[in-house]
Protein backbone atom coordinates (compact mmCIF):
# COMPACT_ATOMS: atom_id res chain seq x y z
CA UNK A 1 0.00 0.00 0.00
CA UNK A 2 1.68 3.73 -1.08
CA UNK A 3 0.16 5.51 2.58
CA UNK A 4 0.15 3.21 5.65
CA UNK A 5 -3.23 4.72 7.23
CA UNK A 6 -2.34 2.81 10.40
CA UNK A 7 0.73 5.46 10.68
CA UNK A 8 -1.64 8.24 9.73
CA UNK A 9 -4.29 7.60 12.18
CA UNK A 10 -1.05 7.06 15.03
CA UNK A 11 -0.28 10.62 14.10
CA UNK A 12 -3.63 11.66 14.02
CA UNK A 13 -4.63 10.57 17.26
CA UNK A 14 -2.47 12.70 19.61
CA UNK A 15 -3.27 15.88 17.90
CA UNK A 16 -6.84 15.56 18.20
CA UNK A 17 -6.74 14.59 21.70
CA UNK A 18 -5.18 17.95 22.10
CA UNK A 19 -7.66 19.61 20.29
CA UNK A 20 -10.47 18.39 21.82
CA UNK A 21 -9.34 19.32 25.59
CA UNK A 22 -8.40 22.51 24.47
CA UNK A 23 -12.59 23.00 23.52
CA UNK A 24 -13.03 21.91 27.19
CA UNK A 25 -11.87 25.53 28.02
CA UNK A 26 -14.80 27.44 26.67
CA UNK A 27 -16.68 25.20 27.77
CA UNK A 28 -15.82 25.43 31.12
CA UNK A 29 -16.30 29.34 30.17
CA UNK A 30 -19.34 28.73 29.36
CA UNK A 31 -20.48 27.15 32.75
CA UNK A 32 -20.04 30.71 34.17
CA UNK A 33 -21.18 33.28 31.22
CA UNK A 34 -23.17 31.60 29.06
CA UNK A 35 -24.82 28.25 29.64
CA UNK A 36 -26.84 27.74 26.05
CA UNK A 37 -22.82 27.60 24.41
CA UNK A 38 -22.14 24.77 27.07
CA UNK A 39 -23.45 21.64 25.52
CA UNK A 40 -22.25 22.55 21.59
CA UNK A 41 -18.99 22.87 22.78
CA UNK A 42 -19.15 19.44 25.35
CA UNK A 43 -20.05 18.31 21.59
CA UNK A 44 -17.17 19.39 20.29
CA UNK A 45 -14.72 18.38 22.74
CA UNK A 46 -16.16 14.77 23.08
CA UNK A 47 -16.25 14.83 18.72
CA UNK A 48 -12.39 15.57 18.72
CA UNK A 49 -11.66 13.35 21.82
CA UNK A 50 -13.48 10.02 20.27
CA UNK A 51 -11.73 10.67 17.10
CA UNK A 52 -8.71 10.67 19.13
CA UNK A 53 -9.16 7.77 20.73
CA UNK A 54 -10.19 5.68 17.42
CA UNK A 55 -7.29 7.22 15.58
CA UNK A 56 -5.00 6.01 18.97
CA UNK A 57 -6.46 2.24 18.62
CA UNK A 58 -6.44 1.95 15.07
CA UNK A 59 -2.35 2.88 15.10
CA UNK A 60 -1.42 1.80 18.53
CA UNK A 61 1.13 -0.93 17.45
CA UNK A 62 2.75 0.98 14.53
CA UNK A 63 6.06 2.17 14.97
CA UNK A 64 7.34 3.11 11.75
CA UNK A 65 8.74 6.00 10.40
CA UNK A 66 6.29 8.42 8.10
CA UNK A 67 6.74 8.75 4.61
CA UNK A 68 6.24 12.09 3.38
CA UNK A 69 3.39 10.76 1.55
CA UNK A 70 2.08 9.85 5.09
CA UNK A 71 2.91 13.28 6.43
CA UNK A 72 0.91 14.83 4.10
CA UNK A 73 -2.63 12.81 4.38
CA UNK A 74 -2.01 13.14 8.18
CA UNK A 75 -1.70 17.23 7.43
CA UNK A 76 -4.57 17.55 5.28
CA UNK A 77 -6.85 14.92 7.26
CA UNK A 78 -5.74 16.83 10.48
CA UNK A 79 -6.69 20.29 9.17
CA UNK A 80 -10.15 18.55 7.27
CA UNK A 81 -11.10 17.15 10.93
CA UNK A 82 -10.37 19.83 13.18
CA UNK A 83 -12.22 22.67 10.82
CA UNK A 84 -15.45 20.37 10.54
CA UNK A 85 -15.12 19.53 14.29
CA UNK A 86 -14.85 23.31 15.38
CA UNK A 87 -17.59 23.99 13.24
CA UNK A 88 -19.74 22.65 16.12
CA UNK A 89 -19.97 25.43 18.58
CA UNK A 90 -20.79 28.07 15.97
CA UNK A 91 -23.48 26.26 14.04
CA UNK A 92 -25.05 24.72 17.45
CA UNK A 93 -24.96 28.45 19.03
CA UNK A 94 -25.58 31.08 16.79
CA UNK A 95 -29.07 31.85 15.35
CA UNK A 96 -29.72 31.30 12.04
CA UNK A 97 -26.23 29.98 11.68
CA UNK A 98 -25.96 27.89 8.66
CA UNK A 99 -23.92 24.75 8.02
CA UNK A 100 -21.74 26.79 5.37
CA UNK A 101 -21.45 29.85 7.71
CA UNK A 102 -19.75 27.53 10.45
CA UNK A 103 -17.81 25.69 8.27
CA UNK A 104 -16.80 29.36 7.03
CA UNK A 105 -15.82 30.58 10.50
CA UNK A 106 -14.05 27.83 11.47
CA UNK A 107 -11.84 27.61 8.76
CA UNK A 108 -11.40 31.37 8.76
CA UNK A 109 -10.32 30.94 12.30
CA UNK A 110 -8.45 28.14 12.08
CA UNK A 111 -5.94 29.25 8.69
CA UNK A 112 -6.15 32.86 10.37
CA UNK A 113 -7.78 34.17 7.35
CA UNK A 114 -9.72 36.85 10.00
CA UNK A 115 -13.05 36.97 7.35
CA UNK A 116 -16.41 36.34 9.77
CA UNK A 117 -19.73 36.28 9.03
CA UNK A 118 -20.86 37.27 12.52
CA UNK A 119 -22.30 40.14 12.41
CA UNK A 120 -22.83 42.24 16.00
CA UNK A 121 -19.91 40.45 17.75
CA UNK A 122 -20.61 42.20 20.98
CA UNK A 123 -24.15 41.15 21.55
CA UNK A 124 -22.70 37.53 20.84
CA UNK A 125 -21.80 35.03 23.37
CA UNK A 126 -18.40 35.50 24.97
CA UNK A 127 -17.35 31.32 25.03
CA UNK A 128 -18.07 31.89 20.91
CA UNK A 129 -16.00 35.03 20.77
CA UNK A 130 -13.15 32.96 22.80
CA UNK A 131 -13.71 30.35 20.82
CA UNK A 132 -12.48 32.20 17.51
CA UNK A 133 -9.67 33.48 19.38
CA UNK A 134 -8.34 30.25 20.71
CA UNK A 135 -8.96 28.53 16.83
CA UNK A 136 -6.70 31.42 15.56
CA UNK A 137 -4.00 30.88 18.11
CA UNK A 138 -4.26 27.06 17.76
CA UNK A 139 -3.89 27.64 13.34
CA UNK A 140 -1.43 29.95 13.80
CA UNK A 141 1.20 27.96 16.05
CA UNK A 142 0.51 24.68 14.60
CA UNK A 143 1.03 25.75 10.87
CA UNK A 144 4.43 27.41 12.12
CA UNK A 145 5.39 23.55 13.62
CA UNK A 146 4.13 21.75 10.17
CA UNK A 147 5.69 24.06 8.34
CA UNK A 148 9.19 23.67 9.13
CA UNK A 149 8.68 20.21 9.97
CA UNK A 150 6.53 18.71 7.11
CA UNK A 151 6.95 20.86 4.10
CA UNK A 152 10.65 21.07 4.00
CA UNK A 153 10.55 17.24 3.38
CA UNK A 154 9.14 17.15 0.19
CA UNK A 155 11.56 20.58 -1.36
CA UNK A 156 7.94 22.09 -1.03
CA UNK A 157 9.50 25.53 -1.51
CA UNK A 158 7.34 27.68 0.68
CA UNK A 159 9.17 26.22 4.52
CA UNK A 160 12.36 25.28 2.73
CA UNK A 161 13.70 27.16 5.41
CA UNK A 162 17.16 25.09 5.66
CA UNK A 163 17.96 25.96 1.43
CA UNK A 164 16.54 29.25 1.28
CA UNK A 165 16.30 31.73 3.87
CA UNK A 166 19.46 31.86 6.31
CA UNK A 167 23.33 31.18 6.13
CA UNK A 168 22.64 30.89 10.23
CA UNK A 169 20.95 27.58 9.82
CA UNK A 170 23.34 25.57 7.70
CA UNK A 171 24.58 22.31 9.03
CA UNK A 172 26.89 23.64 11.58
CA UNK A 173 24.32 25.48 13.74
CA UNK A 174 20.38 24.55 13.48
CA UNK A 175 18.63 24.99 16.39
CA UNK A 176 17.97 21.20 16.97
CA UNK A 177 17.62 18.28 14.61
CA UNK A 178 14.73 16.95 16.52
CA UNK A 179 11.35 18.12 15.58
CA UNK A 180 9.94 17.65 19.23
CA UNK A 181 12.39 20.04 20.80
CA UNK A 182 12.21 22.76 17.67
CA UNK A 183 8.08 22.32 18.05
CA UNK A 184 8.75 23.68 21.97
CA UNK A 185 11.13 26.29 20.95
CA UNK A 186 8.07 27.71 18.79
CA UNK A 187 5.65 26.90 21.70
CA UNK A 188 7.80 28.86 24.06
CA UNK A 189 8.63 32.09 22.02
CA UNK A 190 4.35 32.14 20.72
CA UNK A 191 3.74 32.01 24.16
CA UNK A 192 6.02 34.66 25.55
CA UNK A 193 4.85 36.79 22.81
CA UNK A 194 1.00 36.12 24.21
CA UNK A 195 1.74 37.03 27.32
CA UNK A 196 3.23 40.31 26.67
CA UNK A 197 0.91 41.33 23.87
CA UNK A 198 -1.60 41.05 26.38
CA UNK A 199 0.23 42.93 29.03
CA UNK A 200 0.40 45.43 27.05
CA UNK A 201 -2.80 45.51 25.97
CA UNK A 202 -4.04 45.83 29.33
CA UNK A 203 -1.43 48.44 29.75
CA UNK A 204 -3.21 50.44 26.73
CA UNK A 205 -6.98 50.41 28.82
CA UNK A 206 -8.46 46.62 27.41
CA UNK A 207 -10.07 44.38 30.03
CA UNK A 208 -8.14 41.16 30.39
CA UNK A 209 -10.54 39.26 28.10
CA UNK A 210 -10.59 41.71 25.12
CA UNK A 211 -6.44 42.01 26.10
CA UNK A 212 -6.55 38.34 25.50
CA UNK A 213 -7.90 37.51 22.62
CA UNK A 214 -7.02 40.14 20.83
CA UNK A 215 -3.54 39.33 21.75
CA UNK A 216 -4.52 35.67 20.39
CA UNK A 217 -5.84 37.09 17.47
CA UNK A 218 -2.63 39.82 16.85
CA UNK A 219 0.39 37.03 17.52
CA UNK A 220 -0.87 34.41 15.47
CA UNK A 221 -1.72 37.24 12.48
CA UNK A 222 -5.34 36.24 12.18
CA UNK A 223 -7.09 39.52 13.21
CA UNK A 224 -10.13 38.22 14.49
CA UNK A 225 -10.95 40.72 17.01
CA UNK A 226 -14.17 40.09 19.69
CA UNK A 227 -15.44 43.45 18.74
CA UNK A 228 -17.23 45.14 16.32
CA UNK A 229 -15.28 48.27 16.09
CA UNK A 230 -11.72 46.23 15.85
CA UNK A 231 -8.81 48.67 15.93
CA UNK A 232 -10.97 51.70 14.91
CA UNK A 233 -11.54 53.02 18.74
CA UNK A 234 -8.62 51.66 20.14
CA UNK A 235 -5.90 54.40 21.67
CA UNK A 236 -2.99 54.94 19.45
CA UNK A 237 -1.06 53.15 21.96
CA UNK A 238 -2.85 49.94 21.23
CA UNK A 239 -2.22 50.68 17.42
CA UNK A 240 1.11 50.63 18.04
CA UNK A 241 1.16 47.64 20.17
CA UNK A 242 -0.18 45.39 17.88
CA UNK A 243 1.99 47.01 14.76
CA UNK A 244 4.68 45.38 16.87
CA UNK A 245 3.10 42.03 17.37
CA UNK A 246 1.77 41.70 13.92
CA UNK A 247 5.81 42.14 12.74
CA UNK A 248 7.24 39.97 15.16
CA UNK A 249 3.93 37.48 13.87
CA UNK A 250 5.37 37.55 10.29
CA UNK A 251 8.81 36.80 10.63
CA UNK A 252 10.26 33.51 10.81
CA UNK A 253 9.90 32.07 13.84
CA UNK A 254 13.03 29.90 13.85
CA UNK A 255 15.40 32.51 12.47
CA UNK A 256 14.01 34.22 15.43
CA UNK A 257 15.24 31.74 17.75
CA UNK A 258 18.81 31.28 16.77
CA UNK A 259 19.26 35.36 16.84
CA UNK A 260 18.25 34.97 20.27
CA UNK A 261 20.20 32.00 21.08
CA UNK A 262 22.95 34.15 19.51
CA UNK A 263 23.66 37.64 17.80
CA UNK A 264 20.77 39.03 17.50
CA UNK A 265 21.98 41.00 14.45
CA UNK A 266 21.68 37.86 12.40
CA UNK A 267 18.21 38.12 12.00
CA UNK A 268 18.92 41.50 9.86
CA UNK A 269 21.74 39.97 7.76
CA UNK A 270 18.95 37.60 6.59
CA UNK A 271 17.49 38.90 2.64
CA UNK A 272 14.17 37.72 3.26
CA UNK A 273 13.96 39.76 6.62
CA UNK A 274 15.48 43.26 5.65
CA UNK A 275 13.77 42.60 2.02
CA UNK A 276 10.18 42.09 3.74
CA UNK A 277 10.82 45.35 6.38
CA UNK A 278 12.28 47.40 3.56
CA UNK A 279 9.09 46.94 1.50
CA UNK A 280 7.08 47.27 4.41
CA UNK A 281 8.52 50.97 5.24
CA UNK A 282 8.89 52.04 1.51
CA UNK A 283 5.18 50.82 0.66
CA UNK A 284 3.61 52.55 3.97
CA UNK A 285 5.63 55.81 3.35
CA UNK A 286 4.45 56.23 0.05
CA UNK A 287 0.33 55.39 1.58
CA UNK A 288 1.39 58.15 4.24
CA UNK A 289 2.24 61.09 1.50
CA UNK A 290 -1.15 60.48 -0.34
CA UNK A 291 -2.58 60.81 2.80
CA UNK A 292 -1.12 63.95 3.64
CA UNK A 293 -1.29 64.98 -0.35
CA UNK A 294 -4.61 64.16 -1.33
CA UNK A 295 -6.82 63.48 1.83
CA UNK A 296 -5.37 66.06 4.46
CA UNK A 297 -3.91 63.67 7.39
CA UNK A 298 -1.73 65.17 9.70
CA UNK A 299 1.80 63.82 9.55
CA UNK A 300 1.53 61.26 13.11
CA UNK A 301 -2.13 59.81 11.63
CA UNK A 302 -0.95 59.96 8.29
CA UNK A 303 1.85 57.80 9.44
CA UNK A 304 0.71 55.71 11.64
CA UNK A 305 -2.51 54.70 9.25
CA UNK A 306 -0.56 54.43 6.72
CA UNK A 307 2.15 51.82 8.69
CA UNK A 308 -0.66 50.12 10.44
CA UNK A 309 -2.61 48.74 7.59
CA UNK A 310 0.05 48.13 5.47
CA UNK A 311 1.74 45.79 8.17
CA UNK A 312 -1.39 44.51 8.85
CA UNK A 313 -2.26 43.48 5.20
CA UNK A 314 1.55 42.22 4.72
CA UNK A 315 1.16 40.28 7.65
CA UNK A 316 -2.29 38.37 6.75
CA UNK A 317 -3.44 40.04 10.16
CA UNK A 318 -5.96 41.79 8.59
CA UNK A 319 -7.11 44.02 11.59
CA UNK A 320 -9.73 46.90 10.54
CA UNK A 321 -8.32 50.36 11.10
CA UNK A 322 -9.89 52.47 8.71
CA UNK A 323 -10.98 51.65 5.27
CA UNK A 324 -8.64 51.88 3.10
CA UNK A 325 -10.90 50.81 -0.42
CA UNK A 326 -11.77 54.53 0.87
CA UNK A 327 -8.59 56.61 0.27
CA UNK A 328 -7.51 58.28 -2.64
CA UNK A 329 -6.97 55.69 -5.82
CA UNK A 330 -3.39 55.99 -5.54
CA UNK A 331 -3.13 54.24 -2.02
CA UNK A 332 -6.28 51.97 -3.32
CA UNK A 333 -4.58 50.31 -6.14
CA UNK A 334 -1.68 49.98 -3.89
CA UNK A 335 -2.78 47.87 -1.44
CA UNK A 336 -4.84 46.13 -4.24
CA UNK A 337 -1.10 45.19 -5.45
CA UNK A 338 -0.23 44.15 -2.23
CA UNK A 339 -3.06 41.72 -1.13
CA UNK A 340 -1.20 38.57 -1.97
CA UNK A 341 2.25 38.81 -1.02
CA UNK A 342 2.12 37.98 2.82
CA UNK A 343 4.71 37.74 5.52
CA UNK A 344 7.65 35.62 5.65
CA UNK A 345 8.23 31.92 4.99
CA UNK A 346 8.51 29.74 8.79
CA UNK A 347 5.98 32.55 10.10
CA UNK A 348 2.30 32.75 11.44
CA UNK A 349 1.38 34.70 8.36
CA UNK A 350 -0.23 32.86 5.18
CA UNK A 351 0.59 34.70 1.45
CA UNK A 352 2.56 33.56 -1.09
CA UNK A 353 5.57 34.56 1.05
CA UNK A 354 8.17 36.91 0.35
CA UNK A 355 11.42 34.96 -0.17
CA UNK A 356 9.63 33.64 -3.27
CA UNK A 357 8.91 37.45 -4.78
CA UNK A 358 12.85 37.99 -4.13
CA UNK A 359 13.91 34.19 -5.89
CA UNK A 360 11.71 35.73 -8.78
CA UNK A 361 13.59 38.44 -8.92
CA UNK A 362 16.80 36.92 -8.44
CA UNK A 363 16.34 34.86 -11.42
CA UNK A 364 15.03 37.64 -13.32
CA UNK A 365 17.83 39.61 -12.88
CA UNK A 366 20.19 36.22 -13.78
CA UNK A 367 17.98 35.94 -17.01
CA UNK A 368 18.52 39.85 -17.92
CA UNK A 369 22.41 39.42 -17.25
CA UNK A 370 22.58 36.31 -19.49
CA UNK A 371 20.62 38.33 -22.08
CA UNK A 372 23.25 41.17 -22.10
CA UNK A 373 25.93 38.61 -21.87
CA UNK A 374 25.01 35.69 -23.41
CA UNK A 375 28.28 33.95 -22.39
CA UNK A 376 28.43 34.96 -18.59
CA UNK A 377 27.76 32.59 -15.62
CA UNK A 378 24.79 34.14 -13.73
CA UNK A 379 22.67 32.11 -11.53
CA UNK A 380 20.34 33.52 -8.80
CA UNK A 381 21.07 33.68 -5.49
CA UNK A 382 19.82 33.92 -2.12
CA UNK A 383 21.33 35.34 1.48
CA UNK A 384 25.13 35.38 -1.26
CA UNK A 385 24.32 31.53 -1.91
CA UNK A 386 23.40 29.79 -5.18
CA UNK A 387 19.69 28.75 -5.27
CA UNK A 388 19.44 25.24 -6.25
CA UNK A 389 17.66 24.06 -9.12
CA UNK A 390 15.09 21.84 -6.49
CA UNK A 391 13.70 25.24 -4.41
CA UNK A 392 13.78 27.37 -7.94
CA UNK A 393 11.35 24.23 -9.69
CA UNK A 394 9.02 24.26 -6.41
CA UNK A 395 8.99 28.32 -6.30
CA UNK A 396 7.62 28.37 -9.82
CA UNK A 397 4.99 25.12 -9.28
CA UNK A 398 3.57 27.26 -6.41
CA UNK A 399 2.87 30.04 -8.34
CA UNK A 400 1.64 28.47 -11.32
CA UNK A 401 -0.47 26.52 -8.64
CA UNK A 402 -1.69 29.65 -6.94
CA UNK A 403 -2.72 31.66 -9.65
CA UNK A 404 -4.92 28.38 -11.50
CA UNK A 405 -6.50 27.53 -8.31
CA UNK A 406 -7.13 31.75 -7.71
CA UNK A 407 -8.31 31.90 -11.12
CA UNK A 408 -10.57 28.84 -11.23
CA UNK A 409 -11.76 29.98 -7.79
CA UNK A 410 -12.65 33.59 -9.05
CA UNK A 411 -14.63 31.98 -12.06
CA UNK A 412 -16.32 29.99 -10.06
CA UNK A 413 -17.67 32.71 -7.41
CA UNK A 414 -18.85 34.56 -10.28
CA UNK A 415 -20.82 31.68 -11.44
CA UNK A 416 -23.16 31.97 -7.94
CA UNK A 417 -23.41 36.07 -8.94
CA UNK A 418 -20.58 37.48 -7.44
CA UNK A 419 -18.97 40.85 -8.94
CA UNK A 420 -15.90 40.30 -10.59
CA UNK A 421 -14.46 42.46 -8.20
CA UNK A 422 -15.54 40.85 -4.96
CA UNK A 423 -14.67 37.50 -7.16
CA UNK A 424 -11.05 38.21 -7.37
CA UNK A 425 -10.12 40.64 -4.18
CA UNK A 426 -12.29 37.86 -2.36
CA UNK A 427 -10.44 34.87 -3.76
CA UNK A 428 -6.65 36.62 -2.73
CA UNK A 429 -7.93 37.35 0.46
CA UNK A 430 -9.18 33.87 1.28
CA UNK A 431 -6.39 32.09 -0.92
CA UNK A 432 -3.97 34.32 0.74
CA UNK A 433 -5.54 33.85 4.28
CA UNK A 434 -5.57 38.17 4.66
CA UNK A 435 -9.11 38.75 5.57
CA UNK A 436 -10.00 42.07 4.04
CA UNK A 437 -10.86 42.49 0.50
CA UNK A 438 -10.94 45.37 -1.78
CA UNK A 439 -14.39 45.16 -3.83
CA UNK A 440 -17.81 46.54 -3.91
CA UNK A 441 -19.48 44.26 -1.71
CA UNK A 442 -16.11 42.64 0.75
CA UNK A 443 -14.15 45.75 1.99
CA UNK A 444 -12.34 45.98 5.26
CA UNK A 445 -14.97 47.30 6.99
CA UNK A 446 -17.57 44.63 6.39
CA UNK A 447 -18.10 40.79 7.07
CA UNK A 448 -18.94 38.06 4.02
CA UNK A 449 -22.01 37.23 5.69
CA UNK A 450 -24.04 38.81 2.83
CA UNK A 451 -22.29 36.04 0.57
CA UNK A 452 -24.33 32.87 -0.38
CA UNK A 453 -23.68 29.15 1.09
CA UNK A 454 -22.27 27.91 -2.25
CA UNK A 455 -19.55 31.08 -1.96
CA UNK A 456 -18.68 30.85 1.43
CA UNK A 457 -17.97 27.00 1.02
CA UNK A 458 -15.62 28.02 -1.91
CA UNK A 459 -13.71 30.88 -0.13
CA UNK A 460 -13.63 27.77 3.12
CA UNK A 461 -11.90 25.89 1.11
CA UNK A 462 -9.39 28.48 -0.54
CA UNK A 463 -8.69 29.56 3.10
CA UNK A 464 -7.27 26.02 4.23
CA UNK A 465 -5.41 25.47 0.87
CA UNK A 466 -3.73 28.37 0.67
CA UNK A 467 -2.54 28.27 4.37
CA UNK A 468 -1.55 24.40 3.69
CA UNK A 469 0.20 26.11 0.80
CA UNK A 470 -1.64 24.71 -2.22
CA UNK A 471 0.67 21.77 -3.01
CA UNK A 472 0.00 19.42 -0.44
CA UNK A 473 -3.50 19.42 -0.82
CA UNK A 474 -3.69 19.03 -4.85
CA UNK A 475 -0.82 16.56 -4.48
CA UNK A 476 -3.39 14.14 -2.02
CA UNK A 477 -6.04 14.88 -5.26
CA UNK A 478 -4.10 13.28 -7.90
CA UNK A 479 -4.01 9.85 -8.71
CA UNK A 480 -0.32 10.00 -9.34
CA UNK A 481 0.10 10.59 -5.54
CA UNK A 482 -1.75 7.13 -4.87
CA UNK A 483 0.48 5.16 -7.27
CA UNK A 484 3.62 3.27 -6.13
Amino acid sequence: MVVNFRLVARLLGPALLWFGISALIPAAYSLFSHMRAFMPFVLCASTALGLGFFFNKIGKKISAVPSIRELFVFTVVLWACTVLTAALPFMLTLKDFSFAKALFESASALSTTGATVIDNLDLNPRPILLWRSMLQFIGGIGFVVIAVAVLPSASMGGMNLFKTESSSFDGRNKITPHVKTMAGGFLIWYLLMLSLCTFFYILGGFDFFLALNTAMSTVSTGGMMPIDSSMNVVSPFIQYTSMVFMLLGSLPFMLILGSISGNFFNLLKDDQVRGFLCFIVITALLVAFSLIYADDYSLERALRTAFFNVIAVISTTGFNFEDFTEWNNFASILFFMILAIGGCSGSTSGGIKFFRLQICYSLMKAQFQKAIHPHIVAQPRFNGKIIDNDTLYSVVTFLVAYFLVASISAAATTFFDLNILDAISGTLSCLSNIGPAVGVLLTPSTTFSALSDPLLLIFSFDMILGRLEILPVLLCLTRMFWKN
